[in-house]
């Protein structure tokens, strides 16, 4: 008898000590634990974002990112994409119009302007592109304005114009161009061949 009680209390302590190690073993630190939900120097971190911006209840654009940091305690509110952005612009909410892409992008919230560096390529859907290194894009006007070089091809006339500055709007039919540089060209049609 006593030692069928002896093996029940040394089944008792073997049950109660692998509980233990499995609960330890299990035990999550409640420090590592907050700081996953933690917002590291006032930072708000997003990954694989995907934002979109309506005009009068119509998707205007599509922006995604694979990695964006909101600065909180920064009192222009500032958004930056380190690793990359591309945004499709809407000419109604099924159309892309022209997309846009740069290596690296910050946004001012509160003067609602975006700054574009590193392989700055905007293009449309007509076949109209412009490449630069860095340019902002002013989102209360639509518009992209660099003082930096920059090079665009146009569909019609057929052209490829380097310059050095530039102003145009997000779709690419309006594009200005401050000082055109040497081996630019462009191929207009003779009117002589038109037919009346």
């Amino acid at each position: 008898m006593t030692n069928l009680i002896h093996k029940k209390i040394v089944k008792l302590a073997v049950a109660c000590m692998s509980s233990c190690f499995f609960m330890a073993s299990c035990e999550n630190d409640v420090d590592a634990v907050k700081a996953l939900g933690a917002r590291v120097g006032g930072i708000d971190v997003g990954k694989d974002v995907a934002i979109y911006v309506s005009n009068d209840g119509k998707l205007g654009a599509k922006l995604t990112a694979p990695l964006m940091n909101r600065y909180l305690l920064d009192s222009s509110k500032m958004i930056e994409f380190p690793q990359s952005i591309h945004v499709d612009f809407y000419k109604d909410s099924n159309q892309i119009e022209s997309q846009l892409s740069a290596k690296y992008a910050k946004y001012k919230e509160t003067e609602n302007i975006v700054f574009l560096k590193e392989d700055v390529i905007i293009f449309n859907t007509l076949g109209d592109t412009l490449w630069c290194k860095e340019m902002y894009w002013d989102q209360n006007t639509g518009k992209f304005y660099t003082e930096q070089d920059v090079v665009v091809k146009q569909h019609s006339p057929l052209a490829k114009i380097y310059g050095k500055g530039l102003e145009a709007n997000q779709n690419l039919t309006d594009i200005r161009i401050f000082k055109p540089q040497p081996n630019s060209y462009a191929i207009i049609q003779d009117s002589s061949s038109l037919n009346p």
